[in-house]
């Protein structure tokens, strides 16, 4: 095993015990715990079998593994940058409701 594979097997590990801990805490859903179970499992399963990403990226119609792993994370990172956009966008609505109705009350409690 490269060093690289240790290092990234040690921090992995690190990340699996925390998605443990928060879910324990009901930091997260089950749904969300599930999620980034199969994701960083996905990873370890790349880190100690490498040959697999290029297995599935040939089966897939991607040239190298390398070119699959970057792909699938690009469109993961995507995703999230938008799924957190679109709670940002509820949060902010949520909060000008809230402000709205705090500013409504202070105007009838001065009259």
């Amino acid at each position: 095993m490269l060093l690289i594979q240790i290092f990234l097997v040690i921090i992995i590990g690190l990340i699996i015990v925390r998605l443990f801990s928060r879910l324990k805490k009901e930091e997260i859903s089950v749904l969300n715990f599930l999620i980034w179970l199969f994701f960083w499992s996905a990873a370890l399963i790349i880190i100690f079998f490498p040959d697999f990403s290029n297995v599935l990226a040939r089966i897939l119609g991607v040239g190298r593994g390398a070119d699959l792993v970057i792909y699938s994370s690009l469109i993961l990172i995507f995703y999230f940058i938008f799924s957190h956009e679109v709670r940002m966008r509820k949060t902010d609505q949520k909060i000008e409701k809230i402000v709205r109705y705090l500013s409504l009350e202070e105007k009838k409690s001065q009259k």
